[in-house]
């Protein structure tokens, strides 16, 4: 019978590790990100094996509080990466063996040569810069057979629309060459989530949502390989 991972007292674990290292998350960030993913920890518990063999990357990581959730809850290897560096503790990735890379997935290039069972995807579709379907493209590439993407992003229908663009469909493709801003730069719909997904060839097979801050509701999404 598969272990039974109690994965709420594990993430509370987690983020007592993040606060430990990291000045100010305590304060910030962790009174507020389960409200952003909050069924993401549950369906990683679920559909991840256990084991060395078991592959996550997480892009965005920030302070790394589901990249340490991975981590422990797997026993396997968990990657992240993060276009701002300074937010996951050095010493955080130390005593857990996570491994970090700066780098901005809609444009840099891809630090490690490895396939993951889960990638995480939390809170940065909205901070694309570029037009989404090609880092979508990216990382569906970054799957292995049967992996999956645990993405959440806010739900434009709740918060509103940013007023850098009126349609993703004018967003420029991914150019080195251009200025990148870390801000909400696009919001989606769940027409438009289904839009860029078919095009990157990304089927969603669970779709909840996370109450978020202020009755902002969050979209909580798990998408395979169509």
């Amino acid at each position: 019978m598969p272990e039974v991972i109690n994965y709420a007292q594990l993430l509370v674990h987690c983020q007592e590790q993040v606060a430990l290292r990291t000045p100010g998350y305590a304060r910030t960030y962790r009174p507020e990100e389960l409200y952003y993913w909050t069924h993401l920890p549950f369906w990683l518990a679920r559909d991840l094996p256990r084991g060395p063999q078991v592959r996550v990357l997480d892009i965005g990581c920030a302070y790394g509080t589901l990249a340490l959730y991975s981590r422990l809850m797997t026993g396997g290897q968990t990657n992240c990466v993060d276009m701002v560096e300074g937010g996951l503790a050095p010493d955080l990735a130390r005593t857990f063996g996570l491994h970090f890379a700066p780098c901005n997935i809609e444009r840099d290039p891809f630090p490690w040569d490895i396939r993951f069972d889960a990638i995480l995807l939390t809170e940065v579709l909205e901070h694309f810069n570029f037009h989404p379907v090609p880092t979508l493209k990216r990382i569906r590439a970054l799957m292995a057979d049967g992996g999956r993407l645990y993405l959440s992003t806010p739900d434009a229908g709740r918060w509103g629309r940013e007023r850098r663009y009126a349609t993703y469909r004018v967003m420029p493709a991914p150019n080195p060459a251009l200025p990148v801003t870390d801000a909400h730069i696009y919001l989606y719909d769940w027409l438009e989530l289904q839009e860029i997904f078919a095009e990157a060839e990304l089927r969603p097979v669970e779709l909840d949502f996370a109450p978020g801050c202020n009755a902002r509701r969050h979209f909580n999404i798990v998408l395979a390989a169509a």
